[in-house]
């Protein structure tokens, strides 16, 4: 029994842990919205194979916002992205 509420704590603390938060978007609101929309789905059917998240968030962004889209997950590392035209979307997971 204990196992089981260890897991359940765990589990409780990492959906507690994980939400996006938009540092900077030059995105019109719904696109942002629908965006975050996606990740947020992304991630949760896809919440232990990151390459599988990224690869549906892509590939909807493409088809709908047309293509050219970049999309990076993972934990422990950092990037910087630079643009020249508008829709940059700049995400952080807490």
């Amino acid at each position: 029994m204990g196992e089981t509420e260890g897991k359940k704590e765990e589990a409780d603390y990492k959906r507690l842990q994980t939400f996006p938060l938009v540092r900077h978007s030059d995105m019109p609101e719904e696109m942002r919205v629908e965006t975050m929309e996606l990740c947020v789905t992304a991630c949760e059917k896809f919440s232990n194979n990151n390459e599988s998240a990224a690869k549906m968030i892509k590939e909807t962004m493409d088809k709908k916002f047309g293509s050219s889209w970049h999309v990076v997950i993972g934990e422990g590392f950092g990037f910087e992205i630079t643009h020249e035209a508008s829709a940059a979307l700049s995400v952080e997971w807490t």
